[in-house]
């Protein structure tokens, strides 16, 4: 007869089992049920965590299939690696191998040599394998490392294989760890070993994510770059890891720790790991957290517990569970963190105040307010799938960028006022701002619309670049464009704005659907936007036929030709229409 330590195991797998069944089957027979089955799952596994995400999705799959393109949609916002310069690139004929093993080629400087490596992926440069010398092996592992998933399919190999191919182009490349050549040195060879992976003599600096240049990427890569030549002092680093990303590739918890341990003795600087096909949300190691030359860590769908987490400069926790007074400890006015990414926050109130962090991006979090108090250093707002009721600001003077502020749930509050279409006194301004995103329902606020865009901006009279997501369907009521479509009765929109009049350059109408209320708005702003230079509007692929950007394109020609606004007229704004993908473009004249 089997022991009681036997059968109540049993029981209680058979009950778990059941009872999961049962709420699967009610999940699938209601919709609304699905987020909380999963909400239900995510504390099973992880019952210490303090918040739990949810990635909607429209299409359900399977779990791998879900968790890839939440992630995808998140990393179309890091900067592009120098790893990727190269995938589009023709594949190189090669020459058969020479006869002499040692030919002249073989004697280039090692300044030529550097270059030649550093413009070659990874595969290429094992596709040259036989050109190499131990010299030409030495002068690659002095250039810093940057090893990305995506180098591994052009050429392709087999998707099992690349996990394995990660882990031996890492470990060949760091080797016993870095190893610092000083600039007496000169020809590249010995070194002294540093005492640990995790001594010191790096940091400041982290890759991945500033949007300075298109405002919507995500790091600060050249920053440390340069940090990281100014610490040398023209010396080298032999074994050095800058960039390590694995996006897409399926592995083993046993390749994970390996590449951990490869990462830690080559002191990275910057890490994207994302756990796409392994259920649950495994521990990502701690000893990795805890290297002092790590700067940057961007985690999908693992469970983290770090006490030193505050040290990094960037930070973003995509689907993860996480350890009891992480998301206080990241927000800590001592904190180092610059940028801070997260989903999953849940409760009543997200309260940043004066901190060191410089940009804050929420995915998918539900919180009843954003507030702001006194961030001195907050220069970006970002809020993704994330809708507070009220998004509170009180002291930002660096704050340039807000996205997405949602017109028909989201209240805005500026200095304890309330800004709303209709108020009588003269709003709070925030001067600072450069980039505005608004995220609309043409459906629910109809005409009530323009109002509200008139009055928000308002408080941000400084703005250069108007965003605005439709993020309904058209109706019938609505009806599609037609080209002979009249403005909105009495025209006096966005009067006397003094961004219309002196800042604002680009409109970006995304989302669009070409719907009337659309194009009527589009020509009360363009009626004063004076120094208006583009107007671009982007549209779903395949979602707007051809007839409807017909009647776009003559009503925009009727529209020239009454509209008092001389830009337009002299045709100083150009009118563009995009899909999503950039794949079809046309400009509307």
């Amino acid at each position: 007869m089997p022991s009681e330590t036997i059968v109540y195991p049993l029981l209680q797998l058979i009950i778990l089992e059941l009872a999961y069944d049962q709420q699967h089957k009610l999940a699938a027979s209601n919709p609304k049920a699905i987020s909380k089955f999963e909400t239900a799952q995510r504390r099973q596994l992880a019952p210490h965590a303090s918040a739990v995400s949810r990635f909607p999705t429209r299409r359900r799959g399977t779990m791998e299939e879900d968790r890839r393109r939440s992630a995808a949609f998140v990393m179309s916002g890091f900067k592009s690696s120098p790893t990727e310069a190269t995938e589009s690139t023709p594949r190189a004929l090669l020459a058969p191998p020479s006869t002499n093993r040692h030919a002249d080629w073989r004697r280039l400087p090692d300044a030529a040599v550097a270059r030649v490596l550093d413009r070659l992926t990874v595969l290429d440069l094992f596709r040259l394998g036989y050109l190499f010398s131990p010299r030409w092996l030495h002068i690659w592992r002095l250039l810093p490392l940057y090893l990305h998933d995506r180098q591994f399919t052009t050429p392709p190999i087999p998707a099992g294989n690349v996990a394995q191919a990660i882990t031996n182009v890492l470990e060949l490349h760091v080797g016993n760890g870095v190893q610092f050549v000083p600039k007496q040195g000169g020809g590249g060879h010995g070194g002294n070993e540093v005492a640990a992976p995790d001594g010191g003599g790096g940091g400041g600096g982290h890759g991945g994510a500033d949007d300075s240049s298109s405002d919507e990427e995500s790091g600060l890569c050249d920053d440390v770059i340069a940090h990281d030549a100014a610490m040398l002092n023209g010396g080298f680093e032999i074994g050095r890891v800058f960039c390590f990303r694995v996006e897409t590739t399926r592995w083993s918890l046993e390749q994970l720790n390996r590449w951990c341990a490869a990462l830690h003795r080559g002191r990275a600087r910057v890490i994207v790991v994302a756990n796409l096909h392994l259920p649950g949300y495994p521990r990502f190691p701690q000893a990795l957290l805890d290297c002092t030359s790590l700067l940057e860590l961007h985690l999908f769908f693992f469970t983290v517990e770090a006490y030193r987490i505050d040290r990094l400069l960037v930070l973003g926790l995509y689907s993860c569970a996480w350890g009891l007074g992480m998301i206080d400890r990241a927000i800590h006015r001592e904190s180092e963190i610059r940028e801070l990414a997260i989903d999953g926050v849940e409760g009543s109130t997200f309260r940043l105040a004066d901190t060191r962090l410089q940009t804050l991006r929420m995915y998918e979090n539900q919180v009843g307010t954003v507030a702001v108090d006194n961030a001195t250093r907050l220069r970006k707002l970002h809020m993704h799938h994330t809708w507070p009721s009220r998004i509170s600001i009180n002291g930002a003077p660096r704050l340039r960028k807000i996205v997405s502020l949602d017109l028909f749930t989201t209240v805005l509050e500026i200095q304890g006022i309330v800004i709303k279409a209709g108020m009588v006194e003269q709003p709070p301004e925030i001067r600072s701002v450069r980039y505005l995103g608004l995220r609309v329902n043409y459906t629910t606020m109809v005409d009530m619309l323009p109002r509200q865009i008139e009055q928000i901006l308002r408080s941000f009279p400084r703005v250069k670049s108007l965003k605005i997501l439709r993020c309904d369907d058209v109706t019938q009521a609505e009806g599609l464009l037609q080209w002979n479509d009249a403005h909105y009765d009495g025209n006096n929109f966005f009067d006397g704005l003094e961004c219309f009049n002196y800042h604002l350059r680009w409109i970006y109408l995304t989302g669009f659907r070409g719907g009337k209320c659309e194009v009527a708005l589009m020509k009360a702003m363009l009626d004063k936007a004076s120094v208006l230079t583009q107007l671009r509007m982007e549209y779903s692929t395949g979602s707007l036929p051809q007839l409807t950007l017909n009647q776009l394109n003559l009503s925009l020609r009727n529209f020239k030709l009454h509209t008092p606004n001389g830009a337009v007229r002299g045709d100083l704004v150009s009118f563009v229409a995009a899909d999503a993908s950039g794949s079809c473009c046309t400009q509307m004249r």
